[in-house]
C-alpha cells in the first residue's frame, strides 16, 4: 500500500535459500536471467545452464541460492509481481495522499487508473505474463502456494488502498461519493475473489493472443470493482 509516497509491500516468504535483505546481487541476476529467458523461450525450454550463462555466474553459485530450476522460476514469478504492484500504488498515490482538506477525487477515475496501471504493466511483456500464469499451475503444490502468496499480496494491497481511499474520500466529502459511503475496506475474501477473477481474465486474454491489448479489459474490471464497492457500502441491501 502507499504511505508518504512509499510503496509498503506485504511480506511474502522468499523462495530459494536466501531471503529478505540478505539476497545477493548474484541471486538477483539469476532471477532476472530466468525472467528474461522465460519471456523469450518459455519455461520448458529453459535449463539451469541457460540461466547461469545468461546471469554470468557458475552453477555452484546457482545452487547456493536455489534448490533447482523450479525454485528459481518460482522466485522469478514472485519478482515479476513487483512491477504491477508498484505501478498500481503509483497510479493511485496522488488521490490517496492528497491533503485532507482537498476535494474528494472521482472514485471511478481512481479505480480505473489503478486497473489500467496493472494491466499496462502486464501488457508490456505479454509472453512473460502468459508463461508465468500458465506454467505456475503446472508446478504442483509449490506452484499453487507461491501463486496464492502473490495473489494475496494483490488482495492485501487492494483492500489497504480501499481503506485509505475511503478515509480520504470521506474527509473530502464522502456524502458526495456514494460508492464509498460506509466502506472502510474490503473483506479479505472479497478482495481475493476480485484479484483471482482478474487473474483469470488476464490469462484468458493472453491465451487468446490479446496480451498486448490487456488495457481493453479495464472498463469491465473497473465496473466490477465499483459494483463490489457499492455492495460493500450497503451490506443490508
Amino acid at each position: 500500500m502507499v504511505r508518504g509516497g512509499t510503496v509498503v509491500q506485504v511480506s511474502v516468504p522468499a523462495v530459494g535459500h536466501t531471503a529478505g535483505p540478505a539476497r545477493s546481487a548474484h541471486r538477483d541476476r539469476l532471477v532476472e536471467a530466468m525472467i528474461g529467458l522465460v519471456a523469450e523461450r518459455g519455461y520448458a525450454a529453459v535449463t539451469v545452464a541457460d540461466v547461469v550463462a545468461s546471469a554470468r555466474v557458475s552453477k555452484r553459485t546457482f545452487y547456493q541460492h536455489f534448490a533447482d530450476r523450479e525454485d528459481c522460476f518460482l522466485a522469478a514469478y514472485v519478482a515479476a509481481a513487483e512491477g504491477p504492484l508498484t505501478r498500481i500504488a503509483e497510479a493511485v498515490a496522488p488521490a490517496v495522499e492528497a491533503d485532507p482538506g482537498a476535494p474528494a477525487p472521482d472514485l471511478a477515475a481512481e479505480v480505473d487508473a489503478g486497473t489500467r496501471a496493472y494491466l499496462e504493466a502486464l501488457a508490456q511483456q505479454p509472453e512473460l505474463t502468459r508463461t508465468l500464469l500458465t506454467e505456475i499451475s503446472g508446478l504442483g503444490h509449490r506452484g499453487w502456494r507461491v501463486r496464492r502468496e502473490v495473489l494475496n499480496r494483490f488482495a492485501d494491497q487492494l483492500s489497504a488502498l480501499v481503506a485509505l481511499g475511503a478515509a480520504r474520500w470521506a474527509a473530502g466529502g464522502g456524502d458526495e461519493v456514494p460508492g464509498l459511503v460506509g466502506v472502510r475496506g474490503l473483506p479479505r475474501p472479497t478482495a481475493v475473489a476480485l484479484v483471482g477473477g482478474l487473474d483469470e481474465l488476464v490469462l484468458d486474454a493472453v491465451e487468446d493472443g490479446r496480451g498486448h491489448r490487456l488495457g481493453e479489459l479495464a472498463p469491465a474490471v473497473t465496473g466490477l470493482v465499483l459494483a463490489v464497492l457499492d455492495r460493500a457500502a450497503r451490506p443490508d441491501v
